[in-house]
């Protein structure tokens, strides 16, 4: 009988611990449940995502065991170390997707002990930075009749190996240039859009930046798209040059000199004038030298001729004209630079070579005469005695041959003065 008894409670004891044995059991929940699509990720940014880990209500007890992330080195989590929790206790973690190439991530957050394992699938995709372009990078509109309008066309183009759609925003500040109301794009990878930009000028010079507002990183934003105008002035300002030469030609000399100043800051607002600005100094210069209204009127005038002369934008006619200025107007200058007299010789010999029966095309009494007369005084001040006696003898071939003594020289100079 006490054999019975003692069996009776061996049973009874393993049959305890095979009870308390099935009983330990951990159920591990997640929020959200089982996985996480990161979706399409730029390649070398990251996006985090948190989630919660819980030792539920149906767990045996307290849980501690091991949590890593495997299979892909793209996935990162904050939390480090053995991970314990309580029943009913649950900690945050952020998970974090991270790709390095182009390319569909997948992987799995592991949570286990010797009892219990528990995987979060996770997954992400790898994208290309969106990459675009804008042609052509600027817009000039060059000269455009008031008005009038003038379109120009600006191309927007996700480029094929963007990863995401590109997103666009244009901002055109108020002005003499339009895009209508098309402001805001979306262009799926391989696609572009070409808008209308219109001009129409009302100021003489008109510039205004397109800021382009976008999604890329790879470029600064907003990008910027230059886009100048000019208003064509051009028949304004031929008309002004015309009517200074016909107050020119009428002797009003100080209105001539007016217009053709008038022209001349006109013709200031773009280089694209300069050619017409060159032919009012011009202008200006054979006015200030007829006008004589101060004492450096033949200096101002010199100064006109040699510089519209050097830039080379004159036309044929009016390089001879200038030419004959530097030369007439250069030796009625009483201090005189160095190279003066040089430039002088130059303008003459050069004009005189080109056009030997030389006649100013605004006023006939000016010729060939006064250029070679101004060559021998140049000629003379420089010292060079011989020369100004060869071109005396040319100018004034009965006196030939002309003594090259300097008195001598002086006085036949001297005498031709108002007589030419």
């Amino acid at each position: 009988m006490r054999y019975f008894f003692h069996l009776s409670i061996v049973f009874a004891l393993l049959f305890s611990a095979c009870e308390d044995k099935a009983e330990t059991k951990y159920v591990i929940e997640f929020s959200p449940v089982t996985e996480h699509d990161f979706g399409k990720v730029e390649i070398n940014q990251s996006v985090s995502k948190k989630i919660r880990v819980k030792n539920s209500e149906q767990s045996s007890g307290p849980f501690t065991g091991t949590i890593e992330i495997v299979d892909s080195p793209a996935f990162q989590m904050d939390f480090s170390g053995v991970l314990v929790l309580q029943k009913n206790e649950s900690v945050e973690i952020y998970l974090t997707f991270r790709p390095t190439a182009a390319e569909d991530y997948s992987s799995k957050l592991v949570i286990q002990n010797d009892q219990s394992l528990n995987e979060f699938y996770l997954s992400g995709i790898g994208a290309s930075p969106v990459s675009f372009s804008i042609s052509p990078t600027a817009l000039d509109f060059g000269l455009v009749t008031g008005g009038e309008s003038k379109e120009l066309e600006l191309v927007f183009a996700n480029n094929a190996s963007s990863g995401f759609d590109l997103e666009l925003s244009l901002d055109l500040p108020v002005g003499d240039f339009s895009i209508g109301g098309l402001t805001n794009l979306t262009l799926s990878p391989n696609v572009s859009k070409t808008i209308t930009v219109v001009y129409t000028p009302t100021l003489n010079t008109s510039s205004k930046t397109l800021q382009v507002n976008h999604n890329s990183s790879v470029r600064p934003s907003p990008a910027k798209v230059q886009i100048v105008g000019i208003k064509d002035i051009s028949a304004e300002l031929i008309t002004a040059n015309s009517e200074a030469w016909d107050l020119f030609k009428s002797k009003n000399y100080a209105e001539s000199t007016l217009k053709f100043q008038d022209a001349i800051n006109k013709s200031t607002v773009n280089a694209v004038y300069d050619s017409i600005g060159e032919e009012s100094t011009h202008g200006r210069g054979w006015a200030r030298l007829f006008a004589q209204e101060s004492n450096d009127y033949a200096q101002a005038a010199y100064n006109d001729f040699l510089n519209c002369y050097t830039t080379g934008l004159l036309s044929s006619n009016s390089d001879n004209d200038a030419l004959a200025g530097i030369s007439i107007s250069g030796v009625l200058i009483v201090s005189q630079a160095a190279g003066h007299y040089d430039n002088i010789v130059f303008a003459a010999t050069t004009l005189l070579d080109n056009v030997s029966n030389y006649k100013f095309s605004h006023n006939s009494n000016i010729d060939y005469k006064d250029v070679r007369y101004a060559l021998i005084q140049a000629y003379f001040n420089l010292q060079y005695f011989a020369e100004a006696a060869k071109e005396l003898d040319i100018l004034v071939p009965a006196n030939a041959p002309h003594s090259s003594n300097p008195q001598a020289l002086l006085a036949a100079i001297q005498a031709l003065a108002g007589q030419l």
